[in-house]
């Protein structure tokens, strides 16, 4: 009877990861089909790295609002583009 309710949890920690990574996928930013996601009775670990401190917004928000997500623990890296150009304070 103890393994039946483990194999239901174990079922369930694999349905959020589903429906996770399902979401992310539908956010349409290229960045989050990489990442990777651990479930743990609903706490959800993200992993990976995106382009902009808005896509990491954009990726904590959406799996908040994903069914079953208790909490969730942001290991996401913004890892900027050096190469691209910005302006600086005296470009100003």
């Amino acid at each position: 009877m103890h393994m039946a309710k483990k194999v239901r949890i174990e079922d369930s920690n694999a349905e959020v990861r589903r429906r996770v990574s399902s979401f992310l996928h539908s956010r349409h930013f290229p960045a989050f089909r990489n990442f990777e996601i651990e479930v743990d009775r609903g706490a959800v670990t993200l992993t990976g790295k995106v382009h902009s401190y808005y896509e990491k917004q954009i990726a904590i928000t959406s799996c908040q609002n994903v069914a079953g997500v208790v909490s969730l623990i942001d290991e996401i890296v913004v890892q900027l583009d050096c190469d691209s150009k910005r302006l600086s304070d005296t470009s100003l």
